[in-house]
């Protein structure tokens, strides 16, 4: 799932379509992208649109079209497979292996090799996109790894320190029942649209578990290991027990987000940019907010995913060269050119609510990372200093990838088992979780040639 951690939008009405005509008039190329921030964020989506006036002004033979289209777990399929899609898409880590074997993006290997930093690239955060040929059909926009995300004026209230968040799932359960002693709910997750599973998933990582495994050259599923029993027993522990979890059992993704931003809650599971919606849509306090690397149950790991920029199959050869050209100088120059990195913040946080300098894994190498955060910290509006226990725990663990085959499908299976759990005391786990690995590996079946 994305780096957009928990803030996945619907998809926008009234969307354009990707403008395949390749040329318009004068022999400019013509191209549509996604990204551009919703209307609801007037300084960010200012941003964007100023940072296309600077790409057009240095190529004046391209002309970008920006939509603010966002994927969408339910519908983003058929506008794909419906040739109404972008000529640049951003979707989540889950995807571009099954748009890649269906046909549904370009082939982009030449075209990125060209780039002048394409030496530079973790050549890590370029493996899912790319098929079993060592062809290239994506680029990263953007790499996160899964942690805690929490209030710091809760912890505070509760008597905690909030520069010193908890590192292990007993420390969780020890601060939670703290938390809920002065009225807030101790540590919550979301349990739908795929995100009950998503967090299962990353939270049985921690333990050492994984959720697919290669059986016979295929993926099949693994769900009922003992790292995702155990996650679900601290789980349920911590509701029928500690009673510190609430009582509600159907949580949408951006429900623990207004929570943390309102004083509500204390803990929950995200990343860096979760801070985006906390401040900007739930007007929460910048300086409450907290993150730190992910709490471990052994497994010395977390979950890592982001965001994937692809050319769709249509685009033409001229689109595709302007569509990478867009690519790197939105997302990747921004990361490793201190000029760029500058000259961006500045425009950016001249826009009111704009949000400039937030930390995120690096694509590229760590002293690159560290330069670019040198040059913008004087334009940062984010308290960076609230991000550092993120930033040093995190290098410390494990990234594992989200599951290979179908996560998206095996997220969903699992929401059900992650709700029974919040709102029956004696839920029958381990017959849940089988019922929900036979799904699955239905699932597998069909996705696996």
């Amino acid at each position: 799932m994305s780096a957009s951690a928990l803030a996945l939008a619907v998809l926008a009405t009234g969307c354009s379509s990707n403008g395949d005509s390749g040329n318009a008039s004068g022999g400019k190329t013509v191209i549509t992208v996604e990204g551009l921030p919703a209307t609801t964020k007037p300084g960010p989506r200012q941003a964007f649109l100023d940072d296309v006036k600077r790409f057009e002004a240095a190529n004046p033979t391209i002309t970008i079209k920006p939509t603010d289209a966002s994927w969408d777990a339910q519908s983003f399929a058929a506008k794909l497979a419906g040739g109404s899609a972008e000529t640049v898409i951003q979707v989540p880590l889950t995807e571009p292996q099954g748009i890649i074997q269906r046909g549904q993006a370009l082939d982009i290997t030449k075209q990125v090799k060209q780039l002048p930093e394409y030496g530079k690239l973790d050549q890590h955060v370029l493996a899912e996109e790319k098929d079993t040929g060592g062809k290239l059909y994506g680029l990263p926009v953007n790499e996160y790894a899964l942690g805690l995300v929490y209030s710091r004026a809760v912890f505070t209230k509760a008597g905690l320190d909030p520069d010193q968040p908890p590192v292990t799932w007993d420390d969780v359960r020890a601060d939670a029942k703290k938390i809920a002693a002065t009225g807030a709910v101790g540590f919550s997750i979301p349990t739908t649209d795929n995100f009950g599973g998503w967090m299962l998933t990353t939270m049985a990582y921690t333990r050492g578990g994984r959720m697919e495994a290669q059986q016979g050259g295929k993926w099949v599923s693994s769900v009922t290991n003992d790292a995702t029993t155990q996650t679900l027993q601290w789980l349920s522990a911590l509701r029928w027990d500690d009673k510190t979890t609430g009582t509600t059992s159907v949580i949408t993704s951006t429900d623990p987000v207004q929570a943390l931003a309102t004083g509500k809650l204390g803990m929950s599971i995200g990343a860096p940019n979760t801070y985006t919606q906390f401040v900007t849509t739930y007007h929460g306090n910048k300086d409450d907010f907290g993150v730190s690397a992910m709490p471990q149950g052994g497994g010395n790991a977390t979950l890592s995913g982001g965001t994937v920029a692809m050319v769709t199959a249509k685009a033409t050869q001229q689109q595709a060269e302007a569509a990478v050209k867009w690519i790197d100088f939105e997302y990747l120059q921004p990361q490793l050119d201190p000029t760029v990195a500058v000259a961006q913040a500045k425009a950016q946080s001249a826009q009111e609510g704009a949000v400039v300098g937030l930390p995120a894994v690096p694509l590229f190498d760590q002293a690159s990372t560290d330069q670019i955060a040198a040059a913008v910290k004087p334009y940062a509006t984010v308290p960076v200093d609230n991000f550092t226990k993120y930033l040093t725990d995190t290098r410390k663990l494990t990234y594992v990838s989200e599951p290979p085959v179908g996560a998206q499908d095996l997220y969903h299976a699992l929401d059900p088992v992650v709700q029974a759990l919040l709102s029956q005391k004696n839920a029958d786990l381990n017959a849940k979780l089988a019922s929900a690995q036979k799904t699955i590996n239905g699932t597998l079946q069909r996705l696996q040639p």
